[in-house]
């Protein structure tokens, strides 16, 4: 961060509190981002279902506004039809959600029946790479050192399971 710009920007400081913190503002930002990302894409805009946006709201938003966004640009682009309901929700985010833990049958994590020991050990490393990566508020360089692995490695296990972050005209993979 350049210390110039900061002296530059602090001229009048202000608080903006944490999305985590000023939830009764998820339901718009999620439903004009919606609204905003369709338009940057040329489809027609999407409804978030009731059910979608409290999930959205349960969560904690390590990486704020952007990190929301992120989301609905993914759900825009990737969800069929003109309606976003919670099913649409990429896995990962649904494992965040509260009472995701306690929803789970006794048998899988998520409540998911696994066809070996393998797909449930890539189930969990999937959604384990995606709570770190939230955690450290969507920096791949944070994330690659508190799982103690390269960048490189990491970059190619989130790209194999879809959980890259969107770029305009990227395709995209099925994260969930």
């Amino acid at each position: 961060f350049r210390e110039d710009l900061f002296f530059r920007l602090n001229v009048i400081p202000f608080h903006v509190p944490p999305l985590r913190d000023r939830r009764e503002d998820i339901p718009l930002l999620a439903r004009h981002f919606a609204a905003e990302i369709a338009g940057e894409y040329g489809r027609r805009a999407k409804e978030l279902s009731p059910e979608a946006l409290a999930v959205l709201v349960g969560l904690g938003w390590p990486g704020n506004v952007r990190e929301l966004r992120n989301i609905i640009e993914r759900l825009v682009i990737m969800t069929p039809g003109d309606r976003i309901e919670a099913r649409h929700l990429p896995a990962p985010l649904l494992a965040g959600a509260p009472g995701a833990a306690e929803s789970a049958g006794p048998g899988a994590p998520g409540g998911r029946d696994f066809a070996s020991l393998a797909a449930a050990r890539e189930d969990f490393e999937k959604r384990y790479i995606w709570r770190k990566y939230q955690d450290c508020g969507g920096n791949m360089s944070r994330t690659a050192e508190a799982l103690q692995v390269e960048r490189s490695n990491l970059y190619r296990k989130m790209k194999g399971y879809g959980l890259l972050p969107l770029r305009k005209g990227e395709a995209v993979e099925s994260a969930g």
